[in-house]
């Protein structure tokens, strides 16, 4: 508070101005938002950047539901278009990346407005999150091939040696059908414990991993728009991630469950190993 400090910056025409201000006041930390942000005088500003009187800035609106911005954005351009505003055309790209192109290409003078959403000032990074994606679902598919084929062994190894019981209960009057429940019940239980089990191991994890406040650093922070790293946890995911694991788990076991019920009976009953 208090110190004095001097900013410079490039004009439009290319030349470096500086401004000398004073520290007034220090927001109150809001996260990654922070890092890059500062507020000065519009008169400050308009000397730092040598920018006339008429000359306008940028809005920011901030919604209780994101979700809506897109629908936002198009009654803020028909609005602007009626009150006799010239409006750009939708273009879901960042600002920037209009104004390097498209704004300096086109020959129109004068002033336009232009309404972008989050969602279009994040695009220049959205071929980054598909990265991720398609990442963690190549990880994914390897993880489902590693667990069927544990699962196929498992039970494979479990029916060798339960042949002699199978061959006893066929014996007795089980018919084939109920064999083959038997053992896709035992793998859905499987799959069902299992895949609760991870779920409270994960959710105990994420709930380490948010209590620790770890730092992340300012390259990473950019790119998850936080300062500390924070897991997530949707309950809906984590209920439809342990249901689709059982029922993975249940299919494997189909292949194991046919062989052992089609099992002879006395070949069964007479098998040792």
């Amino acid at each position: 508070m208090g110190d004095a400090i001097t900013l410079s910056a490039p004009t439009a025409r290319g030349m470096n101005n500086t401004a000398d201000v004073r520290v007034g006041v220090i927001a109150r930390n809001l996260g990654i938002l922070s890092s890059f942000n500062a507020f000065l005088p519009s008169d400050t500003l308009r000397q730092l950047y040598q920018l006339n009187a008429s000359t306008t800035g940028a809005i920011h609106l901030y919604l209780k539901d994101p979700a809506k911005s897109g629908q936002v954005a198009a009654r803020l351009r028909e609005g602007l278009a009626a009150a006799g505003w010239r409006v750009m055309d939708a273009d879901p790209k960042p600002y920037w990346e209009k104004l390097m192109g498209k704004v300096n290409s086109e020959d129109w003078v004068g002033q336009k407005l232009d309404v972008t959403t989050w969602e279009d000032e994040l695009t220049f990074i959205s071929w980054i999150l598909k990265a991720v994606l398609v990442l963690t679902g190549v990880l994914i598919f390897i993880l489902l091939v590693i667990v069927v084929i544990g699962i196929l062994n498992t039970l494979a190894i479990a029916i060798r040696e339960r042949t002699r019981e199978i061959g006893t209960l066929r014996a007795i009057g089980m018919q084939r059908g109920k064999v083959l429940w038997l053992f896709l019940l035992e793998a859905a239980l499987l799959g069902l414990a299992g895949g609760a089990v991870g779920a409270l191991v994960g959710v105990a994890v994420a709930a380490g991993v948010n209590a620790a406040r770890i730092g992340v650093p300012e390259g990473v922070q950019m790119f998850l728009m936080q300062q500390h790293l924070t897991m997530t946890v949707l309950g809906r995911a984590v209920l439809g991630d342990a249901l689709f694991i059982a029922a993975v788990t249940t299919l494997a076991a189909v292949l194991p469950a046919f062989h052992a019920a089609r099992l002879k009976p006395v070949t069964a009953m007479h098998h040792i190993g």
